[in-house]
């Protein structure tokens, strides 16, 4: 009887065993701190992906394959790592390092489609949450600020440089759809709340093959975030100098297919002033709000849908001082803008081969703004400015075989302005064809192909190629290259602009109608000095250019990586803001016109270590020659004269010719991230340097060639500390530019300032 029992006894335990050991395995995968990585990737060797979920928990079921089989685990920041199931059988918990640089993070900016940045044979920076958290920002200009080869700049807003080009020829684009209402060619990146982004790419190089015109410099892409698994709620809160403070909240929900996203943001600021001897703030105080909802659905294994939508508006007030007669009045400023996004797209995948996608993009950006003298209530000047954009676009990529994918693309665009200043609704529309082909004929070879064709309905068609290759030397070692062309045609208000500034004092027309409006300028005696000809204006020529960018990328060891970039950008027709003529109140009457050769060039330098789980360090440098080939020839000529200290005039030397206005020849940054074991706390320090540029022409010879032209370098120093708890919260506290280091030309800088942030995930506080 005993051994029955104990027969059975042991069936059962074979039974439970087995049954057991075909349960699905629960994998926890973690960093080197012990934080669980959120939405992570495991990839099967069928091809087969898992989504790891909010707890950095993912199951799998092991007991399907053998031993031997090996997984591949990836997530945003982190080196992906190989695990055999034998090795996770005995120990189902997975570590992740940092990745040292960007080579294991996937991009979509670069190609339009997934890629490895390991396998681009282009410059790419990626920036994960957890790097722009650590800047402590409110909005996007200030993660930009701290990156190598970008400068920001103060024109109509807040912009941006990229290899020596403004912000007219950086794309800048929203979950891969391009952002308008741009002012006077610069989109302000104050428009950009960041506690909702997930990452940024950053992609350097003509990218006009793929995107068009406006991506003559470079393309940057803000993906925001998405729900991949369960339910999620999080509240943001952050708090800093100027009274500035950012509320924002977020929900997701996915499951049965559907994968649902909204976000609500709420900042304000009472603005700052670098100048207190004249009416009015620097930046003035204003209040701006940005909703947003992503829904998607899966239909099937073939079918996606998905549709976003993005609601953006802010307010302002502020008091300026105006001229009148030879006294300044105070007047009152109020100015508000509204940008509404609504972007669907469907996807169809019939096999591993084929994948079809037809977006849709709908785009409407409205402003408004007045002054009003303070006393009489007497109306100054008031503006309304009324774009509207529409594109629609067809992709196809097709997998030739394993080592070629082949893209083509078709869209068509319509744009149309109406405004104040302008004296009709303006029409432009465009169709557009890209094919771009990626090919891996080796493992030592990677080139990607592009070719973009534009026909546009005021200057018929162009042609946009590019050609980008990359070689891997080994593992450690890569060399990457490319040559491309683009072209950009003149905008509504550099040809049909009629603007007058009564704030300041200045006019701005377009250059079809310079001529007459100087005529009547003179007609009411408001001219004091012709400075050009304005018969010479008239229709713009499109810009075109050719970029080259070619570097290495060098793993030294694990923990030490070295990349390089260098580049040439030389542009034909470059359309150049002109001083016309001079005005009785002492402001100038300006106009656009083409420069015949520009030339922007130098070298990006990225050095990344880390040293143990504790330190990481990392050095950027930026060496820029920016120059106009016209100016060097009319110097060599003997055309441009200057005073000297004796006020001599005396002939201008090519020595003294410095080359664009507010570019800077030196830029990096130097950055520490230290962990502290024990209590849990990083530590960010970064510090931020930009060399001399020219920010006037003093001496009226329309170049920057006297040292009284220059603005000195500065260096910005920022300290962030912040603590993640296992209960969701998360808490960080900061201070940018410890040092109060100011540039009275730069009007993007208010000096040191201060913050604190919160940031509380409610499903994990309450889940618990």
């Amino acid at each position: 009887m005993n051994k029955k029992i104990l027969h059975i006894l042991l069936l059962c335990l074979i039974s439970w065993g087995s049954l057991a050991a075909k349960e699905p395995v629960e994998i926890q995968i973690q960093d080197t701190k012990g934080s669980p990585i959120v939405h992570g990737i495991v990839k099967l060797d069928n091809g087969k992906i898992l989504a790891v979920d909010s707890r950095g928990q993912v199951e799998i079921d092991l007991a399907a394959y053998g031993a031997s089989v090996e997984l591949e685990v990836y997530a945003i920041g982190f080196e992906k790592q190989k695990m055999t199931v034998g090795e996770l059988m005995s120990n189902p918990r997975i570590i992740l390092r940092e990745s040292l640089g960007e080579l294991d993070e996937y991009v979509l900016s670069a190609t339009r489609t997934d890629r490895s940045v390991e396998d681009l044979p282009m410059p790419v920076t990626v920036l994960t949450e957890e790097k722009i958290c650590e800047t402590g920002a409110f909005r996007l200009s200030d993660v930009l600020a701290e990156q190598t080869g970008l400068q920001l700049v103060a024109d109509h807003g807040t912009g941006l440089q990229m290899q020596g080009l403004d912000s007219e020829y950086i794309l800048i684009l929203l979950d891969g759809e391009p952002l308008i209402g741009r002012t006077a060619g610069t989109f302000d990146l104050d428009r950009i709340s960041v506690s909702n982004i997930d990452r940024i790419e950053i992609l350097r190089g003509p990218s006009s093959a793929i995107y068009g015109s406006e991506a003559m410099a470079g393309v940057i892409n803000i993906i925001t975030k998405v729900q991949t698994d369960g339910v999620s709620a999080n509240l943001i809160a952050q708090y800093g100098s100027f009274n500035s403070f950012d509320l924002g909240a977020e929900v997701g929900l996915n499951t049965k297919g559907w994968n649902i996203y909204g976000y609500y943001d709420h900042y304000s600021t009472d603005g700052y002033d670098l100048n207190t001897e004249s009416l009015g703030n620097t930046k003035a105080p204003h209040e701006a709000e940005t909703a947003q909802v992503k829904l998607g659905k899966a239909i099937g294994d073939k079918w996606k849908v998905k549709i976003n939508g993005r609601f953006y508006q802010d307010e302002y007030k502020d008091v300026v001082g105006v001229s009148s007669g030879e006294e300044t009045l105070a007047a009152d400023m109020a100015g508000d803008s509204r940008d509404i996004n609504i972007n669907p797209s469907i996807s169809f995948k019939p096999n591993t081969d084929w994948t079809f996608t037809l977006r849709n993009m709908t785009t409407l950006y409205d402003t408004h703004s007045s002054t009003v003298f303070t006393e009489t209530g007497e109306v100054v000047d008031e503006e309304d400015f009324s774009q509207r954009y529409h594109r629609t676009e067809v992709q196809t990529d097709y997998r030739l075989d394993k080592e070629q994918l082949l893209t083509v693309g078709v869209g068509h665009q319509l744009e149309t302005v109406e405004a104040t200043r302008y004296d009709e609704n303006n029409k432009f529309n465009s169709g557009y064809l890209y094919l771009q082909h990626q090919w891996t004929p080796s493992e030592k070879w990677n080139v990607v192909t592009g070719a973009r064709g534009d026909l546009h309905s005021e200057y018929g068609g162009r042609i946009s190629p590019k050609i980008s290759a990359m070689h891997k030397f080994s593992d450690r070692f890569s060399w990457q290259g490319s040559i491309g062309a683009g072209f950009k045609s003149p905008d509504f208000r550099q040809l049909l602009l009629n603007f007058n500034n009564a704030v300041v004092g200045y006019y701005v027309y377009g250059s079809m109608l310079v001529e007459e409006g100087v005529r009547q300028l003179e007609a009411q005696g408001q001219l004091q000095q012709l400075l050009m000809d304005t018969s010479t204006f008239g229709n713009l020529d499109p810009e075109n250019s050719w970029a080259v960018n070619t570097g290495f990328r060098w793993k030294a060891t694990d923990d030490l990586l070295l990349s390089t970039n260098f580049f040439r950008n030389q542009i034909s027709n470059l359309i150049e803001t002109a001083a016309v003529a001079r005005l009785t109140n002492g402001r100038n009457v300006y106009s656009y016109i083409n420069l015949n050769e520009v030339i922007t060039q130098g070298a990006e330098v990225e050095v990344n270590y880390r040293l143990g789980q504790h330190w990481r360090f990392s050095l950027g440098y930026v060496n820029l020659d920016s120059r106009d080939e016209e100016v060097i020839e009319g110097i060599e000529r003997g055309e441009y004269f200057k005073r000297d200290s004796q006020n001599r005039t005396r002939r201008v030397e090519r020595s003294d010719y410095g080359g664009l206005f507010n570019r800077s020849r030196h830029s990096g940054n130097v950055k520490v991230n230290y962990w502290e074991r024990h209590t849990g706390v990083n530590v960010a320090l970064r510090g931020i340097y930009r060399g001399k540029y020219g920010f006037g022409d003093i001496n009226g010879n329309q170049i920057l060639d006297d040292p009284s032209e220059y603005a000195e370098g500065i260096m910005q120093v920022h300290l962030t500390l912040n603590k993640q708890f296992d209960n969701g919260v998360m808490l960080e506290t900061g201070v940018r530019n410890i040092a109060d280091a100011i540039n009275e030309y730069d009007s993007t800088n208010p000096g040191r300032t201060f913050f604190v942030r919160a940031n509380v995930s409610l499903d994990q506080l309450f889940g618990n």
